[in-house]
């Protein structure tokens, strides 16, 4: 077996300073990540499927990294799209897409831990936004994430369970049946499960346009449930 270290293929990180680069760069990372996402791959599939670090990927998907040629052709092959699909239209195919429950893929970063698991029931992007459709299960008990900000919106609505939502300065208790929506501009978190074990279907829209990569944080911020 050989010594030499794994080498990362080389990347075209320089954009020179010019706006259309720059666009470029961040409309490959919302493309790739959609694509991801909609096959329901994790990151790290896709990066050990086109031969990358973990890290390498995500800097691409998060628009700090422009990928050389090899890489881009690698990762269309992976996801088994043309290489043209990645700078191209909405990733999210027009025919209808069906998910079994015994299909629901965990999302990354979401998975059983801290109580908490998320599980992807569907996306689509549309021009300037990127919808996902999710469901969350919570333990008493579990680790809530801090308070998060984003360029976006939220929907909530419990199927089982009670769960105490804190929204800028103000609280809500949402019971079985309850529905909340809200802002992501809004600084928000989950506090207490007062009702034992919590179920809550959840529709999560992030801005797309300007820039912006599908749940991109406010600085300093984080963002709930992604991968």
């Amino acid at each position: 077996m050989s010594d030499t270290p794994h080498q990362e293929p080389a990347d075209d990180d320089v954009d020179d300073g010019h706006p259309r680069v720059s666009h470029l760069r961040h409309t490959l990372a919302r493309r790739l990540r959609t694509h991801r996402m909609h096959q329901h791959m994790t990151a790290s599939t896709l990066a050990q499927t086109v031969g990358i670090s973990k890290a390498m990927l995500s800097k691409i998907e998060s628009a700090e990294r422009m990928p050389s040629v090899p890489v881009l052709l690698s990762l269309a092959e992976g996801l088994g799209i043309g290489l043209a699909d990645l700078f191209g239209g909405p990733a999210a195919s027009m025919e209808p897409e069906f998910v079994s429950r015994t299909q629901e893929p965990v999302l990354p970063g979401g998975d059983v831990h801290d109580g908490i698991q998320v599980t992807l029931l569907g996306s689509m992007e549309l021009p300037g936004i990127q919808i996902r459709l999710v469901r969350m299960r919570a333990e008493p008990g579990a680790k809530f994430p801090k308070p998060v900000q984003f360029d976006g919106f939220w929907i909530d609505h419990v199927i089982r369970g009670e769960l105490v939502m804190q929204i800028g300065e103000r609280r809500y208790h949402l019971r079985p049946g309850d529905s909340l929506t809200y802002r992501g501009e809004v600084p928000h978190e989950m506090v207490d499960l007062p009702g034992g074990p919590l179920e809550v279907l959840a529709v999560e829209g992030w801005l797309t346009s300007a820039g912006m990569n599908p749940g991109q944080p406010v600085p300093g911020k984080t963002v709930r449930g992604l991968p």
